[in-house]
């Protein structure tokens, strides 16, 4: 540490001292002549008298710690009234820090006290709590930790070489399913351990550092806007809220959304990618056919279940290839059927005459709105609880859910699902838009109604204990009947 010996302030005070000191004595002894004589013990005595009280003036007026400009690396830290605080916060900082494990350096070449011209009331000095605060942050102050270095770039810093490696392995097993064999695991970047000088206000908890590894970092990505896309869709696809997005566009009107419009999102980037082979078997519904009788008795287009369809299962054993808990590649080893399906028997009508009539009256139904617009209405009540009964937001079930969907676009709906299903036009499958009300059903009754959202999907809330979400045909155990379309 570099120290002035004497500065400009200490010259001046020890000049103007003794010029005060003498006239305060001589004042001191002109007066005590006036009142009570010339005797020379009585002199004596007041000039002492008066000089103890002239000495205490200049104290109040000149005396006080003096105090210093802290700078650490040429950078203004602080005042201090005490140098000796240094080496004593350095003392106490390599000793707390030994504690955890972690030998420290401090380059005290780099930490500059000097004197001041400035009053100890005029400023707010460090204490010592505070001094070890300001060393500890600074790039005085440095250690060896242990990094875990990504693609040579050092992510994150921990005391000791266990602990980061115990960190990649609780990465690596974060991903794994549970109950699967293990095949193999790796990083698809290029990842090391390894010893690292850094700062000290570097360093990370284990278990904070692991964190940081797998939420991973923002980046910009373009969007590309597709035909049926809405300012909801895209913000939720993206883990965006639609303030986000429109945060993340100044100048972006909401209202005029156009196909091939490029708007910026912010996405996650992982810093790590777990490149995974497990091996798993699971038990698979294996889907039943449906064979088809024709029948007069029902109109032509109307179909009713005869005898239900039952469902048969296979084990199946995959070597399953994942990034980040995601599959990329899929390869089946084996697969052992355990109980073979049974076909489900439907009628079919052939009879000629209005297919609506027999199917509630025919009963028309019109909706102020397109179907993207009732699908992106559909979609702000996902995770809505199922409720027996329910028609609010505060819960639904599968009919009350279309019917206050539908309601919203000046749809009005019967209550049921069996009523729903003889509302609108009759729609083939393979002729299916979002917004159409699509039905499925169990034995010989309609039980079940959704709404179509596109790509072979639909909303809908399920059963209790679940929420309003998106499932699709391929993979629900639901069985479809039929769909119909409101007008607009």
């Amino acid at each position: 540490m570099r120290m002035k010996q004497i500065s400009k302030f200490q010259k001046q005070f020890q000049q103007q001292f003794k010029k005060q000191f003498a006239r305060g004595t001589a004042l001191a002894v002109q007066k005590y002549n006036q009142q009570f004589g010339r005797s020379r013990k009585s002199k004596i005595a007041a000039v002492a008298a008066l000089s103890i009280a002239a000495l205490s003036f200049l104290w109040i007026q000149f005396s006080g710690a003096e105090v210093y400009s802290l700078t650490i690396g040429g950078k203004e830290a602080g005042y201090l009234t005490e140098q000796s605080l240094i080496k004593q916060a350095a003392s106490n900082i390599k000793a707390d820090y030994k504690e955890k494990g972690i030998e420290l350096t401090i380059d005290e070449e780099a930490i500059s006290c000097e004197p001041t011209d400035l009053k100890e009331g005029s400023i707010t000095a460090l204490n010592l709590e505070d001094l070890k605060n300001v060393i500890a942050a600074s790039e005085a102050c440095t250690a060896n930790g242990w990094a875990i270095n990504i693609d040579g770039k050092n992510i994150a810093v921990v005391a000791s070489e266990q602990s980061a490696n115990q960190i990649l392995e609780e990465i690596k097993n974060h991903y794994l399913t549970s109950g699967s064999e293990t095949i193999s695991t790796a990083f698809k970047e290029n990842v090391l351990v390894t010893q690292a000088a850094v700062r000290i206000a570097a360093f990370m908890e284990p278990e904070n550092a692991e964190a940081k590894l797998l939420a991973g970092e923002t980046a910009p990505v373009a969007y590309t806007v597709k035909d049926g896309d809405t300012l909801w869709d895209i913000a939720a696809a993206n883990g965006m809220s639609e303030a986000e997005l429109q945060n993340a566009n100044p100048g972006f009107d909401p209202n005029k959304l156009k196909i091939g419009q490029q708007l910026n999102l912010v996405a996650l980037k992982p810093y790590i990618t777990v490149l995974t082979k497990e091996r798993i078997t699971a038990t698979e519904k294996i889907d039943f056919n449906t064979v088809y009788e024709e029948t007069n008795t029902l109109n032509k287009g109307e179909i009713k279940v005869k005898t239900a369809g039952v469902y048969g299962s296979k084990q199946v054993s995959s070597e399953v290839t994942k990034e980040n808990g995601v599959p990329v590649d899929t390869k089946v080893i084996a697969s052992t059927v355990m109980e073979e399906p049974k076909d489900q028997v439907a009628l079919k009508g052939t009879k000629a005459g209005s297919y609506m009539a027999s199917r509630g009256g025919g009963r028309a139904i019109s909706v102020n709105g397109t179907g993207s617009e009732i699908v992106a209405y559909a979609k702000s009540f996902l995770g809505t609880p199922y409720v027996h009964g329910g028609s609010s937001p505060k819960g639904f079930d599968c009919s009350g859910f279309t019917q206050y969907v539908y309601a919203h676009f000046g749809g009005s709906l019967p209550r049921t699902s069996a009523g729903q299903y003889g509302t609108g036009d009759y729609v083939e499958k393979s002729q299916l838009k979002p917004g159409d009300l699509v039905f499925f059903t169990s034995s010989s009754r309609i039980s079940h109604v959704g709404i179509y959202v596109g790509g072979g999907s639909f909303i809908h809330s399920p059963q209790s204990g679940e929420d309003v979400k998106i499932s699709s045909f391929s993979s629900t155990t639901l069985k479809y009947c039929g769909a119909v379309r409101a007008s607009n």
